[in-house]
């Protein structure tokens, strides 16, 4: 007997957002902690598709492999840095994946900037891959 009731679309976006705070964790230990940051960086990596790209806050758009080498210049570089996820937002979805949008703030010194951010989330066994960001400073 088949179960005709809909699927929960609701369980993609806690999906996707469990993935977006699970990302920041990781970049925060890569930045925060030398003595983990390259088993962070082992865990993180794998969260991005092989053809992931983004839109930094500069504007310049960047490859997997140039934010690989961002991470490892960064690791352990960045003590005492805060970073925080809040009012995260379905903005789009279909069966190949969904769009997030995401207020990301990083606090360091006394000194905060934020960027809102949406991530482009590819559907990848029973979680998400990382397929594309785009990020976008706040004054």
């Amino acid at each position: 007997m088949q179960d005709n009731k809909p699927i929960d679309r609701d369980i993609d976006i806690g999906i996707a957002e469990r993935s977006i705070h699970r990302v920041h964790e990781l970049i925060h230990t890569v930045f925060t902690q030398p003595a983990r940051a390259q088993e962070a960086l082992q865990a993180l990596l794998p969260q991005f598709s092989p053809e992931f790209s983004m839109v930094t806050t500069t504007g310049r758009l960047v490859g997997l492999d140039d934010v690989e080498q961002m991470f490892r210049r960064a690791a352990g570089q960045r003590p005492g840095l805060e970073i925080s996820v809040s009012d995260m937002q379905p903005v789009w979805r279909d069966a190949a994946g969904l769009a997030m949008r995401y207020l990301e703030t990083h606090r360091l010194d006394g000194v905060e900037t934020s960027r809102r951010s949406v991530v482009i989330l590819k559907r990848a066994g029973q979680g998400v891959l990382w397929h594309y960001l785009h990020e976008t400073a706040l004054g």
